[in-house]
């Protein structure tokens, strides 16, 4: 995957949770819409790179990313979205979190965009 671009959404902002079963990811788009996309992890001994790819395509090119979880998932996500975006400038926060639910990504995605 290759997803290269000089230009974000204006105002735009992703919050990824993620951890060995799924990820959490709550977006804004201009005017501040909020959308947030559950993304599981299918257990194929293959399926992490794919499953690092989707929720990394899932922020996409956005101008402010912050990247929470427990363990190395978070870690694996930031090389992935480094990888597919070329955009480590963007990356505002890479940090350990306990469980997220949807409440508390969207509510760290509102104080990102704002």
């Amino acid at each position: 995957m290759t997803a290269t671009s000089d230009r974000a959404t204006p105002h735009s902002a992703a919050v990824a949770w993620i951890d060995e079963r799924h990820a959490l990811v709550a977006t804004t788009s201009p005017g501040h819409r909020i959308a947030v996309t559950e993304i599981a992890r299918h257990y194929a001994p293959s399926s992490l790179p794919t499953f690092l790819a989707r929720v990394a395509s899932s922020i996409g090119d956005r101008e402010r990313i912050v990247i929470l979880g427990p363990g190395t998932q978070r870690v694996k996500l930031e090389h992935e979205y480094v990888s597919a975006y070329h955009r480590l400038d963007r990356l505002i926060d890479v940090e350990p979190a306990d469980v997220a639910g949807r409440r508390d990504v969207v509510a760290r995605v509102r104080q990102l965009a704002a």
